[in-house]
């Protein structure tokens, strides 16, 4: 058997809240078998991980300490323009949705549809990438 060279699927979750963080990475483990999750608990960290490593996709909390995830999304978009991008809410979707889709986020999603449908969500946004 030959094993694969491929690269697991690496997903950055930018959240300031460690239990919403660890069970997104539960249950991503079950949803995208060869995913890799690497979290960060504030904007400028996942700022810092973003620029210095290589992400397939993230998912970015609306609501972060000192600057909105409207904000790192824009400098995301400045320093990798093709990474795609999840704006993550416990708020409702609109008018937030709007802003994130404005912004450069491929998506909007509330936390509790992220949760009951994470990995459609995922293999949506990676397409061909999250299969393995």
């Amino acid at each position: 058997m030959v094993a694969s060279s491929r690269r697991p699927t690496r997903i950055l979750l930018v959240d300031d809240h460690p239990a919403v963080s660890q069970r997104i990475g539960e249950l991503l483990a079950g949803a995208v078998p060869d995913a890799e999750m690497v979290s960060a608990i504030s904007g400028e960290e996942g700022l810092s991980l973003a620029w210095t490593q290589p992400f397939d996709l993230v998912l970015l909390d609306l609501r972060l300490p000192g600057r909105s995830g409207i904000e790192i999304l824009k400098e995301l978009r400045a320093i990798k323009p093709l990474l795609p991008v999840i704006i993550v809410s416990s708020l409702p979707e609109s008018p937030y949705a709007t802003l994130a889709r404005r912004a450069g986020a491929i998506d909007f999603v509330t936390k509790s549809a992220l949760v009951q449908n994470l990995g459609r969500v995922v293999m949506s946004a990676l397409g061909d990438r999250a299969v393995t």
